[in-house]
C-alpha cells in the first residue's frame, strides 16, 4: 500500500468501514511508516478528541489508538484466515464430492 491510498483509508478506518483485506494492508503499512502513523494519529486524536470534550473523564488517546489497530488486526487477520479454510474445505468437498460421483456412476 502506497501512502496516498493508506491517507485515503484513515478516515474508513477510524469509522470501522474498512474491509477486512485493506484493514491488514491498512495496519502494515502504517505500522512501517512513520509518516502515516502521524497522520493516523492526528486523525485519531481530533476525531475522538472533539467527541470528549464535553466530558471531564480524561483519556489517552494515544493508547486506545494502539488498542484499536492491535484489535482491528487481528480481527481482520483472522477473518482472512477463516475465509481460506472455508474456501478450503469447499474445494476439498468438491473434489471429494466429484470423485464420489465418478466411482459412483463409473459402470
Amino acid at each position: 500500500m502506497t501512502c496516498n491510498e493508506c491517507k485515503k483509508y484513515i478516515k474508513d478506518f477510524l469509522d470501522d468501514s474498512l474491509n477486512y483485506r485493506h484493514t491488514v494492508d491498512f495496519i502494515e503499512h502504517v505500522r512501517s511508516c512513520e509518516d502515516c502513523m502521524e497522520e493516523l494519529s492526528i486523525e485519531y486524536l481530533v476525531s475522538e478528541g472533539l467527541k470528549r470534550l464535553d466530558t471531564a473523564t480524561s483519556f489517552d488517546l494515544d493508547t486506545e489508538l494502539h488498542d484499536k489497530i492491535d484489535k482491528s488486526y487481528n480481527k481482520a487477520k483472522f477473518y482472512k484466515n477463516f475465509l481460506f479454510i472455508i474456501g478450503s474445505l469447499i474445494v476439498i468437498f468438491a473434489f471429494l464430492f466429484g470423485f464420489f460421483l465418478s466411482t459412483l456412476f463409473a459402470y
